[in-house]
């Protein structure tokens, strides 16, 4: 995985987030791109695969991000706590 983009559902949750919130998402996944590229991976992230084609990353002790894997593309779907990112999991099953 050489990319990450963004699904307009997760733009319009960035949005919703707090200035700080925002800044420090945008730094992690800024980071977290470098980290893809240079092909080595920092523990810190928590970067793990939840189910099928759907990744997680940490942003912080709370808020996280899934992706879901699309060629060497990673699209972020959606930014939130853990409660958000089971509900999101549990409808993307049902889909």
């Amino acid at each position: 995985m050489k990319s990450l983009a963004a699904s307009s559902h997760f733009q319009k949750q960035l949005k919703k987030l707090s200035r700080q919130e925002q800044e420090k998402t945008l730094q992690v996944l800024k980071e977290f791109l470098s980290a893809l590229k240079s092909g080595h991976l920092p523990a810190g992230y928590g970067f793990k695969k939840i189910n099928g084609d759907k990744y997680e990353i940490r942003i912080d002790i709370r808020k996280r991000i899934v992706m879901k894997a699309e060629g060497d593309t990673l699209i972020c779907q959606l930014v939130g706590d853990h409660e958000e990112v089971k509900r999101f999991l549990r409808n993307y099953r049902n889909r």
